[in-house]
């Protein structure tokens, strides 16, 4: 009986999911604007962390997108000279997109059940998605499963308690208490977004298990801070990058990065990269000039080479 609940209530997220994208289909001019107008402080906002995959841009490779449900990740590829295809749950946006000629492919996909084989793709990436799978893990290995090089996760909160090791040893005093003390002061521990989906946040640590339990060999992490509120963000589609607001929230930024590299807050956002084959020496490079720590991981002593 709770399996049959807990499968239900899964795909009613989904479906809430879904529904939330073709209500904001309807509002294609908003959805496409910043996309339309590259200069304004939404979209530089909203794609900055994208210059992460700088490095893969060397030659042109296969990518697709997951969660790409107004097609800007894929826009940002096709400038790049990439070819990609862009997806998401639902392909209501997309389809304008493409109208728009500002992507070339689109698919409808759930990530759980992604309709493609193994290594399908060079690189899979997916943006500011991850946190709202309802089985992230899920989702994650089937990513994996249609890269061929790698699978990236760019944007996603960082699970605090991973890197707070004051909140810890807080935690550990209330659990012996009352497991439920600690929520005063972790206001955030249990998180749902109003679409209906669970918060899920990441750390490093869980990454490289997952990683270290496929056999793979390689990956890579970049701690950062990044423009959250998407209700603020709606109201930068028509500010220019050269105007006092812009500025303003990119002083705010950097000085919170400033402060977590002190050591003092933890950043609030995580880049992960899962390589399926080990970086060559120029992406390597690439990477740490952006402030990326790559991880070599061991070989299975029990299984072999």
């Amino acid at each position: 009986m709770k399996k049959g609940k807990s499968t239900s209530q899964i795909d009613s997220n989904y479906q809430a999911q879904e529904t939330n994208i073709i209500k904001m289909a309807s509002e294609k001019e908003q959805m496409l604007f910043h996309i339309k107008n590259q200069n304004c402080a939404a979209y530089k906002l909203i794609s900055e962390p994208l210059e992460f995959l700088t490095p893969f841009f060397d030659t042109t490779k296969t990518w697709l997108t997951v969660g790409d449900y107004n097609g800007l990740e894929a826009n940002y590829l096709l400038q790049r000279n990439q070819n990609v295809i862009a997806s998401d749950l639902s392909d209501a946006i997309l389809k304008e997109v493409k109208s728009e000629g500002l992507i070339k492919e689109f698919s409808k996909q759930n990530v759980e059940r992604l309709a493609y084989n193994d290594n399908s793709f060079d690189y899979v990436i997916c943006k500011e998605t991850f946190h709202h799978f309802p089985r992230a893990y899920l989702g994650l290995y089937e990513m994996i499963r249609v890269s061929k090089i790698a699978t990236v996760l760019v944007t996603e909160p960082i699970d605090i308690l991973s890197k707070m090791s004051l909140l810890v040893w807080i935690k550990n005093i209330c659990d012996k208490i009352n497991p439920l003390f600690i929520n005063k002061i972790w206001k955030n521990r249990f998180s749902w977004e109003s679409v209906g989906n669970y918060v899920f946040k990441i750390s490093e640590r869980e990454i490289e298990k997952i990683a270290m339990g496929m056999g793979l060999h390689c990956i890579a992490f970049k701690r950062y801070d990044n423009f959250k509120s998407h209700e603020k963000i709606e109201g930068l589609y028509d500010v220019p990058i050269n105007q006092r607001l812009y500025k303003k929230i990119k002083m705010k930024l950097a000085l919170r990065g400033f402060i977590s590299l002190l050591g003092i807050i933890p950043h609030g956002s995580l880049c992960c990269i899962v390589f399926k084959e080990q970086p060559d020496e120029k992406v390597t490079r690439g990477m740490k000039e952006l402030g990326f720590i790559t991880i070599q991981l061991p070989e299975n002593p029990y299984l072999g080479k």
